[in-house]
């Protein structure tokens, strides 16, 4: 079958204020929504800077999972047991589809990540949605839970080595180009040749026959609507034949400690609608986040401890260095160790 260039899937809109989703294919009750204000028990976690979306990682009551900076990478400190969403924020001002993975799965149909062909979660203009697990039905999912590695949903699936990694891929919307057509030229309205420069000889009245005889202005044409969008096709359930051969990676096991489990079943009720991408294989932006247990971060070099700096054995001094002249500027001070 010939692929369109502009490719349109049918994402999931959230309609819970809680807990709820949307993505580029699937129906359901959940809209995505502004986020929450830091106020009372919700904190919003530390999401990471992007043009087009941020996402975070919270506890299931909205705390802040805790995250560290490193060589230019975002990571994430799990812990065992410990059940967590992905808050996933469009910071544009019109409509985008999140391509979310966790450990190379797709969120939505479980499947080994692939943004070209797999739908997305849709988000309002300067919205957000929490994405709560890979997703069952339109009205559940399997709740996000770091376990060991063994116990992880991919590697039971045979792709462990992709643990430890969380992927979004955004979608910008096609927007149509509408040419409005110019308005009519207006007529020029004349002075009749037999009528006095006076204006009210002869009984003509140049004012009335102009307001009678003019032609009324043509409304312009009313704009059209976007191309109705056709449903995407989409795959059914895991064939283990089909899919054997991309189950296994050529790159060696990774040695994380810490994946991310097909936990309990909870709902998440999300409703399809329409999306048209922008561009139909490329992503205009990618987002990666790594996580692990904080042992495994500390493994890795990821500097999770605080520099402990014994208190000194003197009283502070406010002008320690008085000896000599110095008529230089002060220096940007080295990078942070933590």
């Amino acid at each position: 079958m010939r692929r369109l260039e502009k490719t349109t899937t049918l994402g999931l809109l959230s309609t819970l204020l809680m807990g709820a989703a949307v993505f580029a294919c699937g129906p359901g009750v959940a809209e995505a929504h502004r986020p929450w204000n830091d106020s009372g028990h919700y904190h919003q976690p530390q999401p990471i800077p992007a043009q087009e979306v941020s996402i975070g990682l919270e506890s299931a009551d909205g705390g802040v999972i805790q995250t560290f900076w490193h060589d230019g990478s975002l990571y994430v400190a799990g812990q065992n047991g410990g059940r967590y969403n992905l808050r996933v924020t469009n910071n544009t001002g019109e409509r985008v589809e999140a391509v979310v993975t966790v450990d190379g799965r797709d969120v939505v149909s479980g499947q080994l990540g692939n943004y070209k062909t797999q739908r997305g979660y849709v988000i309002e203009p300067h919205g957000s949605v929490a994405i709560e697990g890979f997703r069952q039905s339109l009205e559940q999912v399997a709740a996000f839970r770091f376990t060991d590695i063994g116990n992880s949903y991919s590697a039971r699936r045979g792709s462990p080595q992709h643990v430890g990694v969380i992927g979004v891929a955004v979608f910008k919307e096609h927007q149509p180009r509408f040419r409005p057509r110019p308005p009519p030229p207006v007529p020029i309205a004349t002075r009749p040749y037999y009528e006095p420069y006076g204006g009210d000889a002869g009984g003509y009245d140049y004012k009335r026959s102009e307001s009678g005889n003019a032609p009324a202005a043509d409304a312009g044409p009313a704009p059209s609507t976007a191309p109705s969008a056709g449903a995407a096709r989409t795959k059914s359930a895991y064939d283990y034949d089909d899919q054997v051969a991309n189950e296994r990676s050529i790159a060696p096991p990774r040695s994380n400690r810490l994946g991310t489990e097909y936990g309990e079943t909870t709902y998440s009720s999300v409703r399809e609608v329409t999306f048209t991408r922008k561009h139909s294989r490329r992503p205009d932006s990618l987002l990666t986040v790594y996580y692990d247990s904080l042992d495994g971060l500390r493994a890795r070099g990821v500097p999770v401890d605080p520099v402990y700096y014994p208190p000194p054995a003197y009283p502070p001094q406010p002008f320690p260095d008085n000896n000599g002249r110095n008529n230089q500027y002060a220096p940007p001070p080295p990078p942070r160790r933590y």
